[in-house]
């Protein structure tokens, strides 16, 4: 993709096109709202970074760093239970944490 003309690249417009070519309806094509995938990160957040974070308040590489406060860190884990969403600074901290987890 990144060595098309812009033109092809700018709103998707190849992908576009070809969903037309394939005969798929104009709101298949070009829908309205643009696609949203914040309800799948909310589970996901909820399913599996905060079982994540669970593990982080007892060892937690940024916390033994100094990078993140562990007692606010405990407070925000607390706060996301009863959150309508769960905070994306908590899924950022969430990730850093498992990314340094993978390097180690």
């Amino acid at each position: 993709m990144e060595q098309l003309p812009h033109e092809h690249k700018r709103g998707k417009a190849l992908f576009r096109e070809r969903i037309r070519r394939a005969g798929l309806p104009e709101w298949v094509a070009a829908p309205a709202e643009p696609e949203n995938f914040l309800a799948v990160l909310e589970k996901g957040l909820r399913s599996y970074g905060l079982p994540v974070l669970d593990d982080m308040l007892k060892e937690s590489i940024l916390v033994d760093l100094g990078y993140v406060d562990g007692k606010a860190l405990a407070q925000a884990r607390r706060n996301a239970d009863s959150a309508p969403v769960v905070p994306d600074l908590l899924c950022d901290v969430v990730a850093l944490e498992v990314g340094l987890r993978s390097l180690m």
